[in-house]
C-alpha cells in the first residue's frame, strides 16, 4: 500500500490564503481598513475574507493530492501584499488597534446629538448635522462631520457669520497657502477612494500665535465666524480664534465626503 504524504504546494496554498483571510477580517473587524481605503469597500473586504477562506479549505482537502509539478509562483499574488501589509500595520502602530474599536470623538456628546442642522448645500440637501446651537449661536463640529460642515458653511456663509465654531484637526500653517503670517487650519485628511486621494480640509483660522504651533500638532480650536479684509477689496471667510488647545488624534484618521 503507497504511504500518503503531505502535498507541499497545497499546504503552502492553504496557509498563505488561511493568513490573508484571516488578515481582511481583522482588517475589518477592527477598522483598521479605514488608514487605506474609505468604509465603502467592508463589504468587499469581508467578501475577500471568505473567499480566501474558502480557497483555504479546499486547499487542506487536497493536501494529499498526488501532482508532478508542483507550483508555487501563484502564491505571490497572496504573499506580497500580505507581507507589506504586514509591514505598513507595524509602521503604523496598528497592530494596537482593539478588535471593537471606542467611539473617541471628542466632540460627540449626547448633547450635541440633539443640536441638528439640516444641510442646504447641493448634492446635501436634507442631511442632518448636529452641533448646531441657535440659540447660542454655536457650532461645535464632530469630528466624523467636518467635511459636511465645511460644505454648508462655505456653499453660503452668511446665516452662521458671528457664530463660535469649534473643530478639531491638524495645524497646517504653510506659508505656500497661508502668506498673512497669522493664519492657519486645522485640517482633515479628506478620502473619496483610499490613500492615494487623500487632500487637507479645514477651516481658515486667524491667530496671533501661529509661529508657537507645531505643524500637524493635533489642536481643538473655537472662535467666531467673520468675514475679514483679505486685501485689495476682497474678504474672506476666518474664525477668528478665542481659544486653542492641543488633543488627542482621533480614532479614524480621516474624514469623508458621504
Amino acid at each position: 500500500m503507497m504511504k500518503r504524504t503531505v502535498n507541499p504546494a497545497r499546504l503552502a496554498e492553504g496557509c498563505v490564503a488561511l493568513l490573508m483571510g484571516f488578515g481582511f477580517l481583522w482588517l475589518g473587524l477592527t477598522r483598521t481598513f479605514q488608514h487605506y481605503v474609505t468604509p465603502r469597500t467592508l463589504p468587499y473586504l469581508y467578501f475577500a475574507a471568505v473567499a480566501l477562506l474558502a480557497m483555504a479549505g479546499l486547499s487542506f482537502t487536497k493536501l494529499f493530492e498526488v501532482t508532478h509539478i508542483r507550483r508555487y509562483t501563484h502564491l505571490l499574488a497572496l504573499l506580497i501584499p500580505l507581507v507589506l501589509l504586514a509591514a505598513s500595520t507595524n509602521m503604523e502602530g496598528l497592530w494596537n488597534s482593539p478588535l471593537f474599536p471606542a467611539n473617541s470623538d471628542a466632540l460627540k456628546t449626547a448633547t450635541l446629538q440633539n443640536e441638528t442642522y439640516t444641510m442646504q448645500a447641493d448634492g446635501y440637501a436634507g442631511r442632518v448635522l448636529h452641533g448646531y446651537d441657535e440659540s447660542n449661536r454655536t457650532i461645535t463640529v464632530p469630528e466624523s462631520e467636518t467635511f459636511f460642515w465645511l460644505t454648508e458653511i462655505y456653499t453660503d456663509p452668511s446665516p452662521f457669520l458671528g457664530f463660535t465654531v469649534t473643530t478639531v484637526g491638524q495645524v497646517l500653517k504653510d506659508a505656500r497657502h497661508f502668506p498673512e503670517g497669522n493664519c492657519f487650519s486645522p485640517v482633515r485628511k479628506l478620502m473619496t477612494c483610499c490613500v492615494a486621494d487623500l487632500y487637507s480640509v479645514g477651516f481658515k483660522c486667524q491667530y496671533d500665535q501661529v509661529q508657537a504651533l507645531s505643524a500637524d500638532a493635533w489642536v481643538m480650536v473655537t472662535g467666531k465666524l467673520t468675514m475679514v479684509d483679505a486685501g485689495g477689496g476682497a474678504q474672506e471667510l476666518r474664525i477668528v480664534l478665542d481659544t486653542l488647545k492641543t488633543c488627542a488624534a482621533p480614532d479614524e484618521p480621516y474624514v469623508y465626503a458621504y
